[in-house]
């Protein structure tokens, strides 16, 4: 239970951290000061009591609960993709990746809600039908040199090892959280192109 307990811990100290970060707009301004800002952070978001002695990583994943595996691999490719500064640099997801996994999850949700017939989520129960299934998608990915590939890997690893809580695959590779992430993400995108195009026909 210590790994799984230090692997969410990490996850979300990342997360929270990134995301306190770019609230605070530094990154726009200086890579430096908002480098030296992440790492502070850190330290603050696991050690600086909030509530009843309990910091502010402890409270989030009360709320949450643990999040996948693929979450903390993709999390550590964003960080890594912010902090670069060359000019090549291209988004962890394209368009096409991030409707795929919002797809999937609406699928799995419904499911488990008993929208469908079947059950989408008990298949992650039958792993190597599964692990299969993930481990040629993933190939693919990776012989078009797509990053989404890497992390289903690492999901499928962290399988293998008991990363997490969890017997059922579907958990090492989804999660609420990163499907809703992904899914206001492309609302936004979708919003922001529409508002692109009704101010470019006023012209």
């Amino acid at each position: 239970m210590l790994s799984i307990d230090f692997f969410q811990q990490i996850i979300y100290t990342m997360a929270l951290s990134l995301l306190l970060v770019y609230l605070s707009q530094l990154p726009k301004r200086s890579l430096f000061f908002s480098s030296l800002l992440f790492i502070l952070l850190t330290l603050g978001v696991n050690f600086i009591p909030l509530f009843r002695g309990s910091s502010l990583v402890e409270l989030v994943r009360g709320v949450i609960g643990d999040v996948s595996t693929a979450s903390g691999v993709l999390l550590i490719l964003i960080i890594f993709n912010q902090f670069d500064v060359s000019d090549s640099k291209a988004p962890v997801l394209n368009s096409v990746e991030k409707v795929a996994i919002s797809i999937v999850g609406l699928l799995l949700y419904l499911s488990t809600f008993g929208f469908f017939k079947i059950d989408f989520y008990s298949y992650g129960y039958l792993p190597w039908l599964m692990l299969w299934i993930i481990f040629i998608l993933s190939l693919g990915l990776m012989l078009t040199n797509r990053r989404l590939g890497l992390v289903l890997v690492v999901a499928l690893f962290g399988f293998y090892l008991h990363l997490q809580s969890s017997n059922n695959l579907w958990d090492y590779l989804l999660d609420p959280v990163l499907w809703l992430v992904l899914l206001v993400n492309l609302l936004i995108n979708v919003f922001s192109r529409d508002k692109e195009v009704e101010s470019w026909e006023r012209y």
